[in-house]
C-alpha cells in the first residue's frame, strides 16, 4: 500500500487535492489522474487511487502549449500487478495506457443526490483485450487483491470469494443461514466518520435496514453445505460511508491521511468464524440475479437515472439488497426480513418483474463475490422461469411494483457465442454484470468451453 512521502522536499511544496486542481485547471479528474500516473504532473499518491497535486507542477504544466498525443496500441494482456515504489520516487505506473486513464468517479452530487459509481463504466465499457479468461480483472480489483494478499478470479470490478463446485450452484437446502439479533461493531474511526456524514445522508435518503455478512463456510470445508451467518445493518450505517470510501479521511499508523478503502479494504475478503475476524467496513449483502426465460432468453435492464447506484448502466436482470427485519423501539417486528439469499431473490423477481413464486422452475446460488466500488457482498444467482420473455416484459410494464428502477428492457439469447459476443460489446455495464454473464456460462456450458469460446472470439 502506498503512503505519502514525508521528506522535507515534499513538505516545502504547496499541494492541493485533485478536485481543487480540476477546478483551477478545467481538467477532468480522470485526466489529472492520468497525468499524475504518467509523471507529467508531480504529486503524492495514497495507495493506488488518491492523489495530492503540487501547485507549482500544475502551474508549469498549464503554462506549456499542449497537443493531444497519439493513442497507444492496446496490449494483448493485462496481467501485471501495480508497481510498488520507494519513498521519494516519482510515481510511475507500469499499467498499460488504456488502464492508467481509468479512474472511475466513485460518487457525484447530481441534482442534490449523492450517486455512487456514477459514470463508472465510461472507461470500462471497452472490449476485453486479454485472451486469458483469468486476466479480466480491472486495475481496481488487482489492487485490492494485492492489498489483501489473495488471488482469485475477477471480472471487471467483481471478485469471487467462494463459489459452488464448478459453478453447478447451491440449491436452497445446501445453504444453512443463521441470522444474529444485534449489529456487528465497526472500528471507532469509522463510527466517528459515520456520525459526521450521517446527517448529510439522512436528510435526503431513506431505506430499510439490510443484512451484513458475518461469516461463511470456506470453500475447502468438508461440510456438504454452505454455512452463512448474517447480522442486521442499518441503511445509514453503510450508505453514510460508501460515497466517501476514497477520500483521505482516516489516519494511518504513521499519522498520514488515508482513505477508508486503503485502511480497511483488504478485510472485504475476510468473513470467517476463526480468529481472522470479519470485514471491518459495514457493507450489505446484495443478490445479483440472472433471469432465464422458458424461450432461452436472458433479461437485460437499463437502470433508471434517479437510482443511487450506477444510474443508466445496463444490468443483467436485477440486483436486490437483502432486507433485515424492521423493529420498532419496543422490540416489535413491524416487517420481517429476508430469511436467506433465495427469499431475497424471489422477492426481487416479484418486485422487479411481477413474477410469482409458482412461475419459478429453478433457482440456484452460484457464488459469493466482492464488488470493488461498494465493497458489498454480492451473491450471484440464476433463476429459470416458466414464462416466455414477452410475458415477462408485459408483466414488467403493467404490474411490477419497482418498475421505476429500470427504464429499458432488452433480451439476450442464452447461446454461448451470443453471450460471448455481448461480453465484447461496448456497453455501459453495471460492475458485476459481465461477471454474472460469465458465471452463467460456466454454470450452463462448463468452464473449459467458455474459456475456449472467449479465446476464439478474441482471435
Amino acid at each position: 500500500m502506498q503512503v505519502p512521502e514525508n521528506g522535507n522536499a515534499s513538505q516545502s511544496r504547496q499541494e492541493i487535492t485533485t478536485q481543487e486542481a480540476s477546478e483551477r485547471s478545467g481538467l477532468s479528474l480522470n485526466h489529472l489522474a492520468y497525468l499524475l500516473r504518467q509523471g507529467k504532473l508531480d504529486g503524492r499518491r495514497f495507495g493506488d487511487r488518491v492523489w495530492m497535486v503540487y501547485v507549482d507542477s500544475l502551474e508549469n504544466y498549464l503554462a506549456k502549449p499542449r497537443k493531444p498525443g497519439r493513442k497507444q496500441k492496446k496490449p494483448e494482456s493485462h496481467t501485471e500487478k501495480p508497481t510498488s515504489h520507494k519513498k521519494g520516487e516519482r510515481q510511475h505506473s507500469s499499467e498499460p495506457d488504456n488502464l492508467q486513464s481509468f479512474t472511475p468517479n466513485h460518487d457525484s452530487l447530481i441534482n442534490g443526490r449523492i450517486v455512487v459509481g456514477y459514470q463508472y463504466g465510461e472507461k470500462l465499457d471497452t472490449i476485453f483485450t486479454s485472451k486469458s479468461l483469468y486476466a479480466l480483472a480491472s486495475p481496481n480489483a488487482r489492487w485490492l487483491m494485492e492489498l489483501a494478499d489473495i488471488q482469485c478470479f475477477a471480472v471487471d470490478d467483481c471478485m469471487i470469494m467462494t463459489n459452488s463446485r464448478n459453478f453447478e450452484g447451491w440449491e436452497m437446502q445446501e445453504i444453512k443461514t443463521t441470522i444474529l439479533d444485534t449489529p456487528a461493531p465497526i472500528p471507532s474511526d469509522l463510527e466517528l466518520l459515520r456520525q459526521e456524514k450521517g446527517a448529510l445522508i439522512e436528510k435526503d435518503y431513506f431505506n430499510a435496514p439490510h443484512y451484513r455478512l458475518i461469516s461463511y463456510t470456506p470453500s475447502f470445508s468438508e461440510l456438504d453445505y454452505l454455512g452463512i451467518k448474517l447480522a442486521p445493518l442499518n441503511f445509514y450505517d453503510y450508505y453514510s460511508l460508501t460515497p466517501f470510501f476514497d477520500e483521505p479521511l482516516l489516519t494511518a499508523f504513521d499519522g498520514s491521511k488515508i482513505s477508508i478503502r486503503q485502511k480497511y479494504g483488504n478485510t472485504a475478503f475476510t468473513y470467517s468464524s476463526t480468529d481472522r475476524g470479519i470485514s471491518l467496513i459495514p457493507t450489505p449483502v446484495s443478490i445479483q440475479s440472472v433471469v432465464v426465460t422458458s424461450d432461452e432468453q436472458i433479461i437485460l435492464m437499463q437502470r433508471s437515472f434517479p437510482v443511487a447506484f450506477y444510474p443508466n448502466h445496463w444490468s443483467v436482470s436485477f440486483e436486490k439488497t437483502m432486507n433485515a427485519a424492521i423493529i420498532d423501539k419496543d422490540g416489535n417486528i413491524l416487517k420481517s426480513g429476508d430469511a436467506d439469499f433465495f427469499a431475497c431473490a424471489i422477492r426481487g423477481l416479484n418486485e422487479e418483474f411481477a413474477v410469482s413464486n409458482d412461475a419459478i422452475a429453478s433457482i440456484k446460488a452460484l457464488s459469493l463475490n466482492v464488488e470493488y466500488l461498494t465493497l458489498s457482498v454480492d451473491v450471484i444467482t440464476v433463476i429459470k422461469v416458466n414464462l416466455k420473455a414477452e410475458e415477462i416484459r408485459q408483466a414488467w410494464l403493467l404490474k411490477a411494483s419497482r418498475k421505476e428502477e429500470a427504464f429499458r428492457f432488452a433480451l439476450l439469447s442464452t447461446d454461448l457465442h451470443a453471450v460471448v459476443e455481448k461480453l465484447f460489446s461496448r456497453t455501459l455495464w453495471h460492475p458485476t454484470s459481465r461477471m454474472r454473464l460469465i458465471q452463467y456460462l460456466f454454470h450452463t456450458y462448463g468452464i473449459d468451453e467458455v474459456a475456449k469460446a472467449i479465446k476464439a472470439r478474441q482471435g
